[in-house]
Parts: C-alpha cells; structure tokens; sequence
C-alpha cells in the first residue's frame, strides 16, 4: 500500500507517536519563547497527534491546530480527552487554509513547509501566512537543505514496539533532483511479529527545499519584514557550512 505526499494517514498515523512521545521535545522551549514574546493566539501547522500542542495548552498556552490527516487529529483528540483538553482543531491542507480567525503566532514545526512540494502552492502558503497573521504578529518556519541525503539503498531509520507487541521497523530510500531542488524518499513500513514479516506498506513523500536568500525574497514578497535566520532552536546564529535554518518573520 502506497501513501500520498505528507497524508500521514495509516500505519504513518498509527506508528508516529512511537517515535514522538512524551510532553518535551528539542523544539517545546523554541517555540514557548517565540509565543511568550508575542502573546497572543497561536497557530500550529501540521500538529498531528499534538506533540507540541497539548503540552502547550496544558501550560496555559492558546493555541489552535491545523493538519491535513484526519487519523492523526482523531489521535489528537482521544490524547486530549485523556488529558481533559479540549482543542480547536482544522482538518486542512497548510495550502487550503482557511481559518476564520487571525493569530499572533504561526508556526510550522519540523519542517513540514517542505512537503508543500509545488512552487507556485508554496508560494500561495505564504500569502495565506500572512493574511492570518494579526498585525505586528509573526511566522516561524524551519527549513533543511537535505546534503548527502541521495541513498539508492535501503537504510534502516528506526523500530519500535506496537502496543499490540509486534515490531515495526522503518527504512528509506531517497533521490535528489538538484536542478528542481526536490528530493523524493520513499519509506517502508515493515510490521514483524514473532520474528516473522507479516506486513509491509510504503509512503512516499516529495520535499522541496529553499537556500537562505531564495527564501527571503519568498518572504518579502508577500510582506514580511524583520526577517531573522536562526541556525537552531537556541536561537544560533547560522554557520557558513550549515543546512538547517529557521526563519521568522513579522507583519
């Protein structure tokens, strides 16, 4: 079984929160300084199962989620019941938003602006940034330029236990159009019990990415001043050698 591009749908839903569980992450502080600097409603794009955004509401934050899969949110939702919260959540694909209120705070964690794979739909994304945000308010999107990431074999990327026992193990291969700046990864799902394969599925995601000043100009195009570059979620500088920056942005 195949899966569409950033659908996380199936075992890609059933599986995540194997890899991503618990109330801290390496992003939680970065993004609670940004919301405590601008207060205000905040946005999530792309909050699946609610890594970041239950914590957040837990903590007092306000916060509403958007995500395109409908099997992520559903585990949402049940995780927030457990917890006695009760999100605003959107099922919407970040390049369909429409959302009827205005945020202080947007953001896009992961780097998931990146599975918008179409250039003219990225572009449409950050024109709708920008007419959800409250003047004055900011956006905050993450970005990677994936070096060496060209693996004609299949390589093993994590495994984890199922809560019925059986073990999933997760592998990729990838290619990389340079000239389209696109990078194609397929994953494999392999579901193994008792030390026998018993299922396995595929997913098959498209990432386009953006260097430093293309993605500026992206930006300013459509508005956004006070542009500031981070090379990390300590708010670091970038390196002359670095693939990963954060961008943030004001209206």
């Amino acid at each position: 079984m195949f899966y569409t591009n950033g659908s996380y749908q199936g075992i890609v839903a059933e599986t995540y929160d194997i890899w991503w569980h618990g109330d801290i992450f390496f992003d939680t502080q970065f993004y609670e300084k940004l919301m405590n600097e601008v207060p205000g409603l905040a946005l999530e794009i792309g909050c699946g199962t609610g890594r970041l955004l239950l914590p957040y509401l837990s903590a007092g934050f306000e916060v509403e989620g958007v995500d395109c899969s409908e099997d992520m949110l559903d585990t949402c939702r049940l995780k927030a019941k457990e917890k006695d919260l009760s999100p605003v959540l959107y099922q919407q694909y970040m390049q369909e938003l429409d959302l009827p209120r205005k945020y202080k705070t947007i953001f896009i964690p992961l780097a998931s602006f990146m599975l918008v794979a179409e250039r003219e739909e990225a572009m449409s994304v950050l024109s709708k940034l920008y007419l959800l945000l409250e003047e004055g308010g900011q956006v905050v999107i993450p970005l990677f330029i994936p070096k060496d990431a060209e693996k004609k074999e299949w390589t093993v990327g994590a495994s984890g236990k199922r809560n019925d026992g059986s073990e999933v193990m997760v592998s990729s291969t990838s290619t990389i159009n340079y000239l389209e700046q696109l990078q194609t990864k397929v994953e494999r799902y392999e579901i193994i019990r008792d030390h026998e394969l018993i299922e396995t599925k595929f997913y098959t995601m498209k990432l386009r990415w953006y260097y430093k000043y293309e993605f500026m100009m992206m930006l300013e195009k459509f508005g956004f001043k006070d542009i500031s570059i981070y090379g990390g979620y300590h708010f670091q500088p970038l390196n002359d050698d670095q693939n990963f920056m954060i961008f943030r942005a004001r209206k």
